[in-house]
């Protein structure tokens, strides 16, 4: 059995091997750059710069934080066989899959699904560092399949909200500024369909935050909502309706002084309170009702 202090050290070990990763996950980032053959210049440079923003935003931070720990879990998974992750080994690689699904000692096995996002991280991860892995070699490709076929299950699927869900939930709402405001932020959300995420980077007017991911315009025939999604950004068009519909409660309500603008107080935010955490505490609201 291991003493006390090499328990402390492999730690201390542990620890500096995922620093000196995270290092060269951040270089490899930043490895566009001008071939030696090329002489360098004010505009090329620029360029670079450029190239390597776009770079980085090829996946959202989310994403790279999550292959960065798929990476970092691989290359530990590695040292403790007494391997290295490079170069890839298919072998190694489907018997690190193979250790993922059946669970080993403390660590609980893992769902299909992120077992093939732990296989995405690795060949992102891969690829970053001038490599790459065949996913059909046979190493890989039937270890994942017998896994799929002894554990999947079919996904859990989330119980819509009804019509007269969203009208008990926002019959629970005051009349005052902030009751308004959140019927606005409940309806809306549910008359388009939106993600939390979407809902809560809605602004009243175009550019009125650095991060926006949208916002409103009421018009005549109903309320249009641009946002900024996953796959770019879209149009999402609610018509008027009923009485118990966006677009008609919200001109109804006094928000909006005028179709075509949200230059009323119906979305913004009470005095002294952030408008941001206001508008996530309204879509946490939703979430929970």
């Amino acid at each position: 059995m291991p003493s006390e202090t090499e328990k402390s050290m492999s730690a201390l070990s542990d620890e500096f091997n995922d620093a000196r990763i995270d290092e060269s996950d951040q270089d490899k980032s930043d490895d566009i750059s001008l071939p030696a053959h090329v002489a360098g210049s004010g505009s090329l440079e620029r360029l670079v710069d450029t190239a390597r923003d776009y770079a980085r935003a090829a996946a959202s931070d989310n994403t790279l934080k999550a292959y960065s720990k798929d990476w970092k879990h691989f290359a530990r998974w590695c040292r403790l066989k007494g391997t290295e992750p490079l170069p890839p080994s298919t072998e190694m690689i489907g018997l690190y899959l193979a250790d993922l699904a059946s669970g080993s000692g403390p660590s609980p096995a893992l769902s299909v699904s992120t077992i093939e996002r732990r296989l995405s991280g690795l060949s992102w991860n891969y690829a970053q560092r001038g490599f790459t892995f065949d996913r059909k070699d046979r190493h890989i490709a039937t270890v994942l399949a017998g896994i799929k076929r002894k554990h999947a299950r079919p996904p859990v699927q989330k119980e819509a909200i009804l019509r007269e869900d969203i009208l008990a939930m926002v019959a629970t709402l005051p009349y005052d500024l902030r009751g308004l405001r959140d019927r606005a932020i409940l309806l809306l959300g549910y008359a388009g369909g939106l993600r939390r995420s979407e809902i809560v980077s809605l602004d009243v007017g175009k550019d009125d935050t650095p991060d926006s991911g949208g916002w409103i315009d009421i018009l005549d025939q109903g309320a249009l909502l641009t946002l900024n999604a996953k796959t770019g950004w879209r149009e999402v068009e609610i018509g008027p309706g009923s009485s118990d519909r966006p677009a008609r409660f919200m001109r109804s309500s006094n928000g909006f002084t005028s179709p075509g603008s949200i230059s009323g107080q119906c979305l913004r935010a009470p005095r002294g309170m952030a408008t941001r955490r206001l508008r996530t505490a309204s879509a946490t609201n939703m979430s929970r009702g």
